[in-house]
């Protein structure tokens, strides 16, 4: 059985979120590092008694431990997003989503239950988006639902760039790693979502 997470907890999950999500579509490089230095808090996430905190890696491990096996990405974009290139298997379960009525990213009230009718909790796994902030909010997410080895994937799929388009940070594409385009079939959201419907 999972942990249920506070209102409060929920609360302050959800406005890191919309900060993420808003940093994740700016052009801004400073809202990047605003993002990251947010995300990234040096405290270790509780689960039960014993401290779990997130493990930052970037595309070149990330890389390495899928090459490996045993490893599973989890790319939490939008599906539009995920079908323009992903990692190669990757499943798409997007953390936050566009609201049709308003426009704006909005975060998916079904992220953990899909990812719980897919995912086992002890499933080592590496969560990216397009730039880290998305992904650390997911980590954070899974984290405090019991997933107990979640890696976020920094710098995500495209990498981060200033405004004169110097690469700070590289990203999974940047990098040149093999992509796949599509909506990944079994890995796609459309797919992924069915398990949790009646």
């Amino acid at each position: 059985m999972f942990p249920v997470m506070s209102q409060a907890r929920c609360l302050g999950i959800a406005a890191v979120l919309v900060v993420a999500v808003l940093g994740c579509q700016s052009q801004q490089p400073t809202d990047h590092a605003t993002i990251a230095s947010t995300q990234r808090r040096s405290e270790p996430r509780m689960k039960g008694r014993e401290p779990v905190s997130v493990i930052e890696i970037k595309p070149q491990e990330a890389k390495t431990l899928l090459e490996g096996g045993g490893y599973v990405y989890l790319d939490v974009r939008t599906a539009a997003e995920f079908v323009a290139g992903h990692p190669p298997a990757a499943l798409n379960i997007p953390v936050a989503q566009i609201d049709p009525a308003t426009g704006q990213m909005q975060l998916n009230a079904d992220f953990l239950d899909v990812v719980k009718a897919n995912i086992a909790a002890n499933t080592q796994l590496i969560v990216g988006c397009k730039m880290g902030g998305r992904s650390s909010m997911a980590c954070d997410i899974l984290l405090q639902a019991g997933y107990t080895d979640v890696r976020n994937m920094d710098g995500g799929f495209s990498g981060t760039s200033t405004a004169t388009g110097e690469i700070v940070d590289e990203g999974w594409s940047t990098l040149g790693y093999p992509i796949e385009r599509g909506d990944g079939s079994a890995g796609s959201y459309s797919s992924l979502s069915q398990a949790v419907k009646p």
